[in-house]
């Protein structure tokens, strides 16, 4: 085997273990491939994938089936001003939503979205 006592050696007749001589680069390309070629391991095979990696389906509430989450980052102001509006009118944060949207669509002459 190759040692960094070997490798930092001058002479010429620099031989390793294998009796391989070292000095030229074939002989050294030859002697890697013989000690990395013979341990390739043997390819895996997947035969069934088990039940526990496989992805779950989406499961939806029965009550957002056929509804769609609409978001925005707004500044903090319209988070309070939201929650002093279901303080007055006892709405939920939905329906108010909807009735302020349903106010822009008429304004602009949108048809309105019925509520379910």
């Amino acid at each position: 085997m190759l040692t960094p006592e070997l490798l930092n050696t001058t002479t010429p007749e620099l031989v390793n273990t294998c009796g391989i001589h070292m000095s030229k680069m074939s002989d050294i390309q030859k002697a890697i491939e013989q000690t990395t070629t013979a341990r390739v391991p043997a390819p895996l095979t997947v035969t069934e994938m088990e039940p526990a990696l496989t992805k779950k389906p989406n499961v939806v509430a029965l009550s957002r089936q056929g509804r769609v989450h609409i978001g925005a980052y707004l500044p903090a102001d319209f988070k309070r001003g939201i929650r002093m509006l279901q303080a007055t009118t006892g709405e939920d944060l939905q329906s108010i939503l909807a009735r302020v949207l349903n106010e822009q669509f008429r304004l602009h002459n949108l048809p309105e979205v019925g509520q379910d």
